[in-house]
């Protein structure tokens, strides 16, 4: 690490003192550096800025700056030159019952932004069309299709996965008390009572509602939700309202579907193990699913389909920032959303059952 000498010129003007402040930072970065001073004769308001800046970089990178043969006046000047003193916030300690009370207050403002957009949407959705100002916008199908249609696979295999896995559990117990017979009844009143909605929601929340949550909160970095607005457009009726739409028609459907297959996987249990007929697991099922379980089921898949796709948007439209907003917004939509339906099942069973 070599030290190196640097001569100033005869006059330090804003013109030369670029070019010079420039190749000083970057010797302060690695070396210590000598200013020599001996053929400065004047300066003007850049070289007082020159040599703060010099000195600041000397402070950070650790390596010293020596000041040589300078004139008297040139001194003078020099001693003057203070290091701006830039305050620090004022960081105000909390309590704990403090921080907890802000907690809860900032999540009763996002419960109610929730509830204001989900009153929105219904009116959007239902008393919107016979509003004569209403702006007519498509694309409820083709949210039908990316936020359902192409979640299909995905859903039909994690629950039938799961129904195997439980109808394979339970048969052993099932086989030890000979009740076999009671397989596909069981298995039919858990698969839509809890299993097909709760699961098919949870799927869609990391799926589509990541989706939701990443498309919108892109938009708002981007200043395309303002740019809605500016077109005096509301950014609800064209970005929320189809997705919201979407959702309602496809969760429910989804959760039925993926019921019946979770139920159909069971059948391999009851077929290999319990030797049981199709027709006859297909009595017993019938006879286990009575109709207002499944109005009850597309009652949960419904609202839960609600929460993921209005805390998706919810993110979405209050992203701020930049790229790094976009993945917090996704990823606290998830988790929040997930949160969220398994409370809301909790709150179903006590009211249902």
């Amino acid at each position: 690490m070599q030290a190196r000498t640097v001569a100033l010129p005869q006059k330090l003007t804003a013109e030369n003192s670029l070019t010079l402040l420039r190749s000083c930072m970057r010797t302060l970065r690695s070396a210590p550096l000598t200013i020599d001073g001996q053929n400065l004769e004047s300066m003007d308001y850049s070289g007082e800025s020159f040599f703060a800046l010099l000195a600041d970089t000397s402070e950070k990178y650790g390596h010293p700056l020596t000041l040589a043969h300078f004139n008297e006046e040139i001194k003078a000047r020099l001693r003057h030159i203070k290091k701006p003193n830039i305050p620090a916030p004022n960081q105000v300690n909390q309590s704990t019952l403090e921080k907890l009370g802000d907690t809860g207050i900032q999540f009763i403002r996002s419960v109610g932004r929730i509830f204001l957009l989900l009153s929105t949407c219904i009116y959007w959705s239902v008393f919107g069309r016979f509003d004569k100002g209403k702006s007519r916008f498509g694309g409820t199908a083709k949210q039908i299709n990316r936020l359902g249609a192409e979640a299909l696979g995905i859903c039909f295999m994690m629950v039938a996965l799961i129904c195997f896995t439980m109808a394979l559990q339970s048969s052993y117990l099932l086989k030890t008390v000979g009740a076999g017979s009671y397989l596909a009844s069981g298995l039919g009143y858990l698969v839509f009572a809890e299993l097909s909605p709760l699961l098919t929601t949870i799927i869609l929340a990391g799926r589509s509602g990541s989706s939701i949550a990443a498309e919108i909160a892109n938009m708002s970095v981007c200043e395309e939700v303002k740019a809605i607005k500016s077109m005096a457009i509301s950014p609800v009726q064209y970005l929320v309202v189809p997705r919201f739409i979407a959702m309602t028609i496809c969760t429910p459907l989804l959760s039925f579907c993926a019921g019946v297959v979770g139920c159909l996987a069971g059948y391999l249990i009851a077929l290999f193990i319990f030797d049981i007929s199709f027709s006859n697991y297909i009595i017993e099922l019938h006879n286990g699913i009575p109709p207002i379980l499944l109005l009850k089921s597309t009652v949960k898949a419904t609202v839960f389909g609600w929460l993921v796709t209005l805390i998706a948007c919810h993110k979405g439209l209050n992203a701020v920032g930049g790229a790094d907003a976009v993945g917090s917004a996704t990823t606290s939509s998830v988790v929040i959303s997930i949160s969220s339906i398994i409370v809301a099942d909790c709150l179903f069973s006590f009211i249902f059952y």
